[in-house]
């Protein structure tokens, strides 16, 4: 990509009342966010007055805990919450999550140093324990309700248009949360203008972006280009416009454990692997084991209905073991509810070898869509992901994880390949990444390349975050079978 644009003498003060202008336009969003903030925590004071009132302890004082909430907004304005674009669903969580139990620190050593904690301390963390849930279950409401009306995200203009590009902005477009909304395309390629590079379409040139600025905010993607090149390209862009994100050259690089630093003026990256963090994996441990056992306990009358129904629906055990790849590449017994017919391995050796279009989509795929090994109850369990429920045992016994990449068949290792090496560092999941992304629809290959995202990429708020996409997709049915 060539560059031929020239600083300009006025160019600072354009790019200084784009700034301002670029605020305004998401003033209705942050503001929609803060009321949304205000109304959690006003709910979340009454429910707790309530509370306090019904057990006949002492009442909140009403007045500090307004005060503190207002610090609680102020802090959420500094961390970037209004309106938040450009945040991963991550660290958004952790910001919320790490946000509110600070202000909820600060306020209980308020307290105990006016020696007010004991009566005020069970109040404020329930207080400030219902702010956490609400306040994220009426943000994630209202920035749904503003996406569908269209009037949530920044219009940003893409700098190259190559195949980082393009996954960039299928990306963006396919999570709106992101609030960066790809607009339009530039590359000095005059073979690429006036066509669409994931539904967006490519306008002009270099020149084109720097002279006459469509958007507020660019994004680079030219991670292929020389070093020199890139350096002209990012300082003049940054001269043009109010933000600039640059995607650099680290393509595979996993990109959500990466923390800036600067050597003088030298920039610099820290690849922090998180897997090897006794903290963190320790946090997993934990949330596996009060989850899953917490779950057996809710759920046992239903595990007992759905084993009676897969009984009387076809001869056969209601749980079996399934052999899968566990950590390290030991196998272990994964149990799940019999969606299937006893003599299913049989059936599929049989159809394969007489029907070339399912014997296709297997090997693409490892599934089939139209399964005849399946029974009525297992499609219907299969559907909703019942069948996997008994699963919760594995994660007890410390065999399976709530999230994690996909357990894998023995017979699949050699497909793997390298991948293998990577993917069997950890237990395997229930859920996972490709799960809440494509579910079945990927491919064999595509599973692979999104569990090692994840590994490369894992933290407990990406497994918060997946868990409840998880619930989403349950309910909604979305690309099972």
């Amino acid at each position: 990509m060539g560059l031929r644009s020239s600083s300009s003498p006025g160019l600072g003060v354009s790019v200084d009342r784009s700034t301002r202008a670029l605020r305004l336009s998401e003033l209705p969003q942050s503001l929609s966010l803060v009321l949304g903030d205000l109304l959690s925590a006003a709910l979340a004071l009454q429910l707790t007055s309530l509370f306090l009132g019904a057990t006949g302890r002492p009442a909140l004082n009403w007045s500090d805990s307004l005060i503190w909430v207002g610090f609680w907004i102020l802090w959420r304005a500094y961390q970037g919450l209004y309106p938040g674009y450009g945040r991963s669903p991550q660290t958004e969580l952790r910001l919320h999550t790490v946000g509110t139990v600070q202000l909820l620190g600060a306020q209980l050593a308020a307290a105990f140093a006016v020696h007010q904690l004991a009566p005020s301390a069970l109040g404020l963390v329930l207080q400030w324990g219902l702010i956490l849930v609400l306040a994220l279950l009426i943000r994630y409401g209202l920035r749904s309700l503003l996406i569908r009306g269209g009037q949530y995200g920044r219009a940003i203009s893409v700098i190259g248009a190559g195949q980082t590009a393009a996954l960039t902005i299928a990306h963006l477009r396919s999570n709106p949360a992101y609030g960066l909304n790809p607009v339009v395309a530039y590359d000095d390629n005059p073979a690429l203008h006036g066509t669409l590079l994931e539904g967006v379409p490519i306008v002009g040139t270099l020149d084109d972006a720097l002279n006459a600025p469509r958007t507020a905010q660019a994004l680079i993607s030219i991670p292929g280009a020389r070093a020199e090149v890139l350096q002209r390209v990012v300082n003049s862009v940054y001269a043009a416009y109010p933000s600039t994100w640059v995607v650099p050259d680290l393509f595979g690089v996993p990109n959500q454990a990466l923390q800036p630093h600067n050597i003088g003026s030298i920039a610099s990256l820290e690849i922090k692997n998180n897997l090897r963090s006794v903290q963190a994996r320790f946090v997993k441990r934990v949330l596996d084991l009060v989850l899953s056992v917490v779950g057996l306990t809710l759920i046992f009358p239903i595990l007992l209905i759905i084993a009676l129904l897969i009984r009387l629906d076809s001869e056969g055990p209601a749980i079996y073991k399934a052999e899968r790849l566990g950590r390290d590449g030991k196998t272990f017994p994964c149990y799940k509810f019999r969606s299937m017919y006893q003599n299913a391995e049989q059936r599929l050796v049989e159809l394969l070898a007489t029907d070339a279009d399912r014997r296709a989509e297997y090997e693409k795929y490892h599934k089939l869509r139209d399964d005849p090994r399946v029974t009525r109850i297992g499609a219907l369990l299969r559907k909703t992901s019942l069948d996997e429920l008994p699963q919760l045992l594995n994660v007890v016994l410390g065999q399976m994880s709530l999230v994690g990449p996909r357990p894998y068949l023995p017979r699949e290792q050699p497909k793997m390949g390298n991948a293998a090496r990577e993917i069997l560092l950890i237990n395997p999941g229930m859920t996972g990444y490709w799960q809440v992304n494509e579910r079945n629809e990927s491919t064999f290959e595509r599973r692979l390349d999104m569990d090692r995202f994840y590994i490369a990429n894992w933290s407990p708020w990406l497994d918060v975050v997946i868990l409840m996409q998880t619930i989403r997709v349950v309910l909604l049915g979305k690309g099972a079978y």
